[in-house]
This record gives C-alpha cells, structure tokens and sequence, in this order.
C-alpha cells in the first residue's frame, strides 16, 4: 500500500512535468538539464524546510507568513535556481525554455512536497490528500513556475508585442515573474491558513492556469525555432 501511495503522490507532478515538456514543441531541452532541473527542484526542499521552521513563529498575523513564510521563501529557491543555473546556459535559448525549467524546479520541489503530505496524512486519508492536491496544490506549482518562467524568458530575449507595454517599461522583467508567483501563492495559501473565504483560493488557483495557458501559446508563438 505503502507504494501505492507514494505512486499517486508522485504521479501527477511528474504528468504535469511531461505536459510542459510535449509543449517545448521546437526545440526540446537536452535530457540532462531536464533531469538537473527536476532534481534542482527536489533538492531545494530541504532549505526551504528548515527556514520555514525556523520563521513559523515570527508573527501571529496569517497572511504575513503566508506572504514571507512560505510564498516568499519557496518562489524565492525555485527562482535563484532558475536565475543562477538555467538563465545563463546556452541551452536556455528561446523564450519557452525560461517556463520551461522553472517548471520543472517548480515541479520536483511539489513532488517531494506531495510525498511529505501524503505520507503524514492521518492513516485512512492518504488517499484524499493525494487527490485534493493532484488539483490544487500540484496545479499551483505547476501555474507559479510557468508565470515566473515566462517573465524570465521574456527579459533574456526582450520580446516586444502589443500585450507586454508595461511590461516594456521595466528593464528588468524578471523580477516580475518573481513577484506575481509570490502573490499567487500567498492569495492561495492565505485563505486556505485562514479557514473562510477557501473559494478565493479556487478563484486564484483557477486565473493562474488560465494565464499559465495563455502564456505558454505566447512563447510558442514567439519561439525563433518555430519556422525552422
């Protein structure tokens, strides 16, 4: 049973990973990096772990440590990976490829995570767990890694149309991505922490994949490869 577990609890992010993956439709990342990006992702658990536990304490006022807690410190890892070892490869040579790794650093960071909830549920509710996450919290990741990436493969290859004039004005777009994946998971986490209002989590979670959608299609389209 114990496999079984582990088994759904795994299974969703790495579908979501393949998902990604079948749409980097031009030119696919070498297999290597993809593995490196996953394992970067699952790594950076254990980090964010131990500076969460060490500020679970620093306030009472939930949505400030649903903000610096949690949303800031595990965007925050996922993004220094994304910035520090992806963003200058050569490999990292059309715009899709800045959604592409931040998914999937995003994406071993919620499989270890899924694993950990799963197997500390209470005995008899694995199950639900699992599956109460395979559509929020997995989706979630998934959504904040392609925002940020999208920003980041935006600012390395300054892509111009008439969707981004704003964000034109900025030199540095990057931090964007950054930004909005930290308020998407605290807008998600802190109606959750608070116990009411869990339909704003939904609401939340659900514009996040409608934008993570779009801006997939928009760096497909805007891939150098595309007419090769």
């Amino acid at each position: 049973m114990s496999f079984f577990f582990l088994l759904i609890a795994v299974l969703p992010p790495l579908f979501l990973a393949y998902y990604v993956y079948a749409n980097d439709l031009f030119d696919k990342e070498p297999k290597g990096l993809v593995i490196k990006s996953f394992l970067f992702g699952c790594i950076i658990v254990i980090p964010v772990y131990i500076v969460e536990v060490t500020l679970q304490d620093f306030t009472n006022n939930i949505f400030l440590y649903t903000l610096i807690g949690v949303a800031l410190i595990e965007e925050g890892f996922k993004y220094f990976i994304l910035i520090k070892f992806f963003f200058p490869n050569k490999d990292f040579d059309e715009p899709y490829d800045g959604i592409f790794y931040s998914v999937m650093i995003s994406l071993g960071f919620a499989t270890i995570e899924n694993i950990k909830y799963v197997f500390t549920s209470e005995p008899g509710t694995e199950l639900f767990t699992a599956f109460a996450r395979m559509f929020t919290a997995i989706p979630l990741h998934a959504a904040c890694g392609v925002i940020m990436g999208y920003y980041v493969g935006l600012s390395k290859f300054k892509i111009n149309n008439n969707s981004n004039k704003f964000i034109r004005l900025i030199s540095k777009p990057k931090y964007i991505g950054l930004f909005l994946a930290i308020a998407i998971h605290t807008l998600y986490d802190y109606f959750l922490f608070l116990g009411q209002g869990i339909i704003f989590s939904f609401i939340t979670l659900a514009i996040s994949i409608f934008y993570a959608k779009k801006a997939i299609k928009i760096h497909q389209e805007n891939s150098p490869f595309k007419d090769l």
